[in-house]
């Protein structure tokens, strides 16, 4: 009996078996997998074969008959563990979002082998090709473009070998607590998802401040156990939906819209999703900003983002995993009281999951509210594994231009992925702080290195990045950039 696939379950899928090879190739060394002697054109032959089997039962059946390992020769053995590997993933690309669905007539569906199909299925239910206790098996980010290619590393890593399948771990960790990964799919859809869009990979987003002027926010104090803590929330005379509803309006035709962090709590996202349904003027998505949740954990709610569609259907929430500081020198600035050496934190509670969309008309979706962009290793380990098209960070801060934090960390995220980052910030800790001129309220990062580089005009550029600021024709309403078009700088990295 061929030992190479003794530790897999009878019955076990393609799926399984690729986790269970996962598992197996994970474990050797980078010169190992680098040094391990590829089979022959009958071997390859004979894996494509297998997998047009119409059972997985049948497809294991088959593969026992191929593989044929030589006792004692490690180098063939990992060679044959990859190229097995290789096969499914090339089996998996055929239902993979990347690739355009074709008509009934061109009888790709027919051909379809059972177990594909419901690989297919199962994805569509449930976000995940499998599963077990620690791990899921999805399809390789990012959805909607070119993935990341086999030297991205400039050195030897088994993710970047696969192209439609990734075994992802389904808990990360901040600071050494667990937080749990949850998987979700958003159809296509009208009414209840994301519809697709005409220009993919020239998406136009609208960065919505909500509070623009200095009187557009309070602050409020309180201490607990010794603890300085601060709420942050839009005062109570700004009408936080209207605001989005107007600025949606001024801006016309987008794709992407994203408010900025403590501008729309649990209560006005409920009014703005019902506002929506009688606008014409939504998105395809909204990042509806975030804000205080109704229910509290220990007296403190929870800073939570609604994402929505263009008429207001929830999609998915995200709250904040991470709850942020200030220090000294800011309180000050910030009108606070003086915490000393210690820091005044934000008064909310932590979050424990951190949601992952597959949102097959726009690609995999990630939100990171403000100071979760700074989780380790959580965000690079994110990043890594899920290989988002986007992730949205609606932050509070005095500014979000080129060379502030955000941007520095966005850019150090995106040599780990092919992401766009889309930042948006109010614009009231500005007013506080007086700066002249305003700071723009968005920014946009793309991949440091983008995949699909090659594909003359019609590609992002190596490190792009670009701001977006509130036209004063538009105040307090929106900013607005498109990707590949206008204004689009290169991030630049000084000597130490």
């Amino acid at each position: 009996m061929n030992d190479l696939l003794d530790f897999v379950d009878q019955a076990a899928e393609p799926s399984s078996l690729f986790m269970a090879l996962w598992t197996v190739a994970e474990g050797w060394t980078p010169s190992a997998r680098a040094s391990a002697t590829r089979p022959g054109a009958m071997f390859i032959s004979g894996l494509e074969g297998a997998l047009i089997s119409n059972s997985g039962a049948e497809v294991r059946d088959s593969l026992r008959q191929i593989l044929n390992i030589p006792a004692g020769d490690d180098a063939s053995r990992r060679g044959q563990i990859l190229e097995t590997m290789r096969a499914i993933d090339r089996a998996f690309y055929a239902i993979h979002p990347r690739i355009v669905t074709l008509a009934p007539s061109t009888g790709l569906t027919c051909n379809m082998p059972g177990w594909l199909r419901e690989a297919r299925e199962s994805r569509q239910l449930f976000g995940v090709y499998q599963e077990d206790q620690d791990r899921r098996l999805i399809a390789r980010g990012p959805l909607c473009r070119a993935s990341r290619q086999p030297t991205a590393a400039n050195a030897d890593t088994l993710a970047d070998r696969f192209t439609a399948l990734e075994v992802v771990p389904r808990w990360l960790t901040q600071d050494g607590r667990k937080i749990s990964v949850s998987h979700k799919i958003v159809p296509v859809d009208v009414a209840r998802g994301i519809v697709p869009v005409h220009h993919a990979g020239r998406e136009t987003v609208a960065f919505l401040p909500v509070a623009h002027d200095a009187a557009d926010m309070v602050k409020t104090e309180v201490q607990r156990g010794g603890q300085k803590f601060v709420d942050f929330r839009v005062a109570e005379q700004l009408d936080a939906p209207e605001r989005i509803i107007s600025g949606l309006v001024g801006a016309g035709v987008i794709d992407i819209a994203i408010a900025g962090e403590l501008t729309v709590c649990e209560d006005d996202a409920d009014t703005l999703a019902q506002r929506l349904l009688h606008h014409e003027a939504g998105p395809r998505i909204l990042v509806a900003g975030s804000g205080a949740t109704r229910a509290k954990k220990d007296e403190q709610p929870w800073n939570e983002t609604r994402i929505v569609n263009g008429i207001g259907s929830e999609l998915w929430r995200q709250q904040k995993l991470w709850p942020a500081g200030i220090t000294q020198a800011l309180a000050k600035y910030y009108g606070l009281s003086d915490p000393g050496e210690e820091q005044i934190l934000e008064d909310t509670a932590s979050g424990d999951e951190v949601v992952v969309v597959d949102a097959d008309g726009l690609g995999r979706c990630i939100v990171l509210i403000c100071q979760d962009l700074q989780a380790r290793p959580l965000t690079d380990d994110l990043l890594r594994h899920f290989q988002p098209d986007w992730v949205f960070i609606p932050v509070m801060d005095s500014g979000v231009d080129i060379g502030r934090w955000s941007h520095r960390r966005a850019f150090e995220l995106s040599v780990l992925s092919q992401s766009r980052f889309l930042i948006a910030s109010s614009l009231t800790l500005a007013r506080w702080l007086k700066a002249e001129p305003l700071p723009p309220c968005g920014l946009a990062v793309g991949p440091a290195v983008p995949a699909d580089r090659e594909v003359e005009g019609d590609a992002d550029g190596e490190r792009a990045v670009a701001v977006a600021r509130v036209a004063p024709s538009m105040e307090p309403g929106c900013a607005l950039l498109t990707w590949r078009e206008g204004t689009w700088r290169k991030t630049t990295v000084g000597a130490e």
